[in-house]
This record gives C-alpha cells, sequence and structure tokens, in this order.
C-alpha cells in the first residue's frame, strides 16, 4: 500500500482535505433496498420479529419480481444492506435481576464452603453435580429481530402457544457427564403418550417442582451419576427453591449419601453452573437459529 501511495503521491497533496473516503458503495438495487427497508419496518410496527434469514428470503422473492439475476439475497449484501440502512441485531429488552445488598460477601462464602466440602470429604470429579429446573415453551418464538439502529423498546409479537409450558429438570457432573432430563407437566395425570427411554416424566397442578417430584428426581435421576449406585459421597449444587431444601428431599439426601450446597437467595445468576454456562449455550444457540 505504501508503494501506492508513492505513485499517487502528488494526486493525494491534491485532494480535498475535507472528502472523506467512500467506504461502502451506493446500492446497487436501491429500489429492492427501499422496498425491503418499508417491509422490516412495517414487520416491527406490529412487534413482528425478523431475521436475517426471513430478510434474505423477501429480498430474493422480490429479486425474481423485479428480474435481478446477480448477487441480490446474498448473506454478504444483507450485512450491507444493514449497515446502509442503520440496521443492526437486538435482543428483546427486559428488566434485569437486581443483586442483594453483600452479595460479594455471600459468593466468597458459598465458594469457600463447596472447596471445603471437597476438601473435607475428598470428592471425586464425577460425584460433584450441579441440577437446575428450566421453564420452557411448546412454542420457542425468535427473542431477536432487525430494527432500525438507536431503538429502544423491542417488541415481538408470537403465536400465543408460548404460554404453554413445562418444567426441564437438568443436571451433570463436573466430569461432563450427562444426568436424564425429567419433565414435569401441568396436569393431573401422567400423559398417556410413549415416552423416550431415558426420559422420566412427572406432572404437578402448576407444572413445577415440588417434593415428590425431588423425591423421584434423586432415586431415579441422581442415583445414576458417577458413584451413585455405591452410594458414595457427592456433592449436589441447587438453587434455593423450596423443592430443594424441604426436609424430605434433604433426609432422602443423607440416605444417598449427598451433601446439598444450595446457592443463596438472589444469586442464581451469579453462582448456578447450569444458568451461566449450558442454558446460555443454549438461548445463544436458539437465538442463532
Amino acid at each position: 500500500m505504501i508503494q501506492e501511495w508513492r505513485k499517487q503521491r502528488k494526486d493525494l497533496i491534491k485532494a480535498d482535505k475535507s472528502k472523506k473516503t467512500l467506504r461502502s458503495c451506493a446500492p446497487k438495487w436501491p429500489k429492492l433496498e427501499e422496498y425491503v427497508k418499508n417491509w422490516i419496518i412495517d414487520h416491527r410496527k406490529n412487534g413482528i420479529a425478523v431475521s436475517m434469514k426471513m430478510i434474505l428470503i423477501e429480498a430474493r422473492r422480490l429479486a425474481i419480481e423485479m428480474s435481478v439475476t446477480d448477487s441480490a439475497g446474498t448473506t454478504s449484501w444483507c450485512e450491507r444492506f444493514m449497515r446502509r440502512n442503520g440496521l443492526c441485531m437486538h435482543t428483546k429488552t427486559t428488566i434485569a435481576q437486581k443483586l442483594p445488598c453483600e452479595y460479594e460477601r455471600k459468593i466468597i462464602k458459598f465458594h469457600k464452603y463447596v472447596i471445603n466440602m471437597r476438601k473435607k470429604l475428598c470428592f471425586e470429579v464425577g460425584k460433584l453435580g450441579n441440577m437446575g429446573e428450566v421453564r420452557w415453551r411448546f412454542d420457542v418464538p425468535s427473542n431477536k429481530t432487525v430494527d432500525v439502529k438507536g431503538a429502544k423498546t423491542i417488541m415481538i409479537k408470537t403465536s400465543g402457544n408460548e404460554k404453554m409450558r413445562y418444567t426441564v429438570v437438568l443436571a451433570c457432573c463436573t466430569d461432563g457427564t450427562k444426568l436424564p432430563p425429567l419433565l414435569i407437566f401441568k396436569s393431573k395425570t401422567l400423559p398417556k403418550d410413549v415416552i423416550l427411554h431415558g426420559i422420566y416424566v412427572h406432572v404437578h397442578s402448576k407444572g413445577w417442582m415440588d417434593g415428590e417430584g425431588m423425591k423421584l428426581w434423586l432415586e431415579k435421576v441422581w442415583s445414576k451419576h458417577p458413584g451413585g449406585l455405591l452410594k458414595k459421597s457427592s456433592l449436589l449444587v441447587c438453587d434455593q427453591f423450596k423443592a430443594h431444601v424441604m426436609e424430605s428431599t434433604k433426609r432422602l439426601a443423607t440416605k444417598l449419601k449427598t451433601h446439598l450446597a444450595v446457592i443463596p437467595g438472589g444469586l442464581t445468576s451469579q453462582l448456578q453452573p447450569l444458568d451461566i454456562s449450558v442454558n446460555k449455550l443454549k438461548n445463544l444457540a436458539l437465538a442463532m437459529h
């Protein structure tokens, strides 16, 4: 580049100092881009999520109508189109969880407890586990949309089926072992459908974990962690949910030689491994999809 600048030295000296470099060329199909931008704005006014894939499909459809035969509707075109028109990808706005006072002291205290328990009882890697419930929907609408840069409130319309929920109880161990999931449906009777092998089902009037659900999970799922059948000492990290700290749960855990490490209230977003890593990656994959 320096050699090229030297060749152009005279022209560069004569160039207008106030003129900026042309960083992106003018749109090749201005009418097409104008239509697509208006289409996006109309969808966003109605709260409908718009993804890059939807933009590409609409651009390709319009390109056929306008007899555009070259590269309209490609991924690189979509990126340039969004930059030219002040569009970017947004995440649906929500209210952030407030951390409790002295949360740093509580985090350090929890970490010390887990470390001391491991030193005291010499847990093997596979005997350290984490469990947590995930509230899930039968219909998962997109949480991201393309909208104008600077937009403060991002609303997305859905089909309404996202209100039909169920609970998935997930668990894993520090050696990478994934334990079978437990599904909890909002019902009074067990479903008559055939359940796949390796998946356990529980029902609750509100579709949430209760004492019976914890008993089922400990006996059928947690007992299968490495060393669980031999009832070797283990440590289970869980949040401070009512069903996790019930006396019946503690008694059954003691029977299985399992020590509970209960995350302090309000610090799930900071100390729950499933929320911080596993479920975060799952949500990221769904957003990209």
